[in-house]
């Protein structure tokens, strides 16, 4: 166990999930976590946690060697402005959607950067998070900050350039993944199945498919034949994805989600 101290600035529901994790795995110890939001209420969900708690941004990050930044990307510039003059020599690490690795060395010009994506499944220790490659962060750190993220799920690493390129993949897909679970409970609803009925057996087999993707060593195109008899339901059922223009729609929602993300880091 390295002796880093920790501070996370934002004490959102990521923030929570990603030191849970790591403290349950006993990758550092509550003492060597610092937490701040401005707003007090948020941080009693920490309470019994062990960890120090501030209204204080700045007091965090003054205690801290690497600073998890853990808030939104429209509030960024306000709270990069207010921590700068106590960053030098620290780590900054963010989760914000849409902030560049350019961005943020702009703003904090002595520190070693590190960006990363993250889900949110991870609040049940099954996310997966994009890390950028580590440049000029000491390898101690870089490998501490792997190891914390790697304790609520999947890092893979990822070019700085590429990072708002996966937020589709992994960061905004659990939300299209939860739109079309919707929109097939409902469509179920529509032959006399029980919504209840319905959402689960969705659910568990969306989880199961997902098992056969990581585990089977096939493609997702091969598996997908591999549900399709000739002449049967399925393919059926597939012919309305062509004639709708599936393909397409995903395609667009992969363009405008990344167009979204430049937007926010401007």
């Amino acid at each position: 166990m390295h002796d880093f101290m920790l501070g996370v600035i934002g004490a959102g529901n990521m923030g929570s999930a990603i030191l849970q994790g790591a403290l349950s795995a006993g990758i550092m110890l509550p003492q060597q976590v610092w937490i701040a939001n401005p707003h007090i209420e948020r941080l009693s969900p920490f309470g019994d946690m062990g960890v120090m708690l501030t209204t204080s941004n700045s007091e965090a990050v003054k205690h801290s060697d690497i600073i998890l930044l853990a808030v939104k990307p429209q509030r960024m510039t306000e709270v990069a402005e207010e921590i700068a003059p106590y960053t030098a020599g620290k780590c900054i690490v963010s989760i914000a959607a849409g902030i560049s690795q350019s961005w943020l060395r702009e703003r904090f010009p002595n520190c070693p950067v590190i960006c990363l994506m993250p889900n949110t499944p991870l609040m049940l220790g099954c996310g997966a998070s994009a890390m950028t490659e580590r440049g000029d962060v000491p390898e101690e750190i870089y490998d501490y900050v792997y190891r914390i993220f790697s304790s609520v799920g999947l890092v893979e690493i990822l070019p700085a350039d590429r990072i708002n390129e996966i937020i589709p993949v992994s960061g905004s897909s659990p939300a299209f993944f939860f739109r079309m679970v919707d929109l097939m409970v409902q469509a179920a609803g529509q032959y006399g199945i029980d919504p209840d009925t319905a959402l689960k057996m969705a659910a568990k087999t969306m989880e199961g498919s997902a098992r056969m993707l990581l585990s089977s060593g096939k493609t997702a195109k091969e598996l997908e034949r591999q549900v399709c008899s000739p002449g049967g339901t399925t393919l059926a059922g597939l012919t309305a994805f062509d004639e709708l223009e599936f393909d397409r729609m995903i395609s667009l929602a992969f363009e405008r989600c990344v167009r979204r993300a430049y937007e926010l880091g401007k």
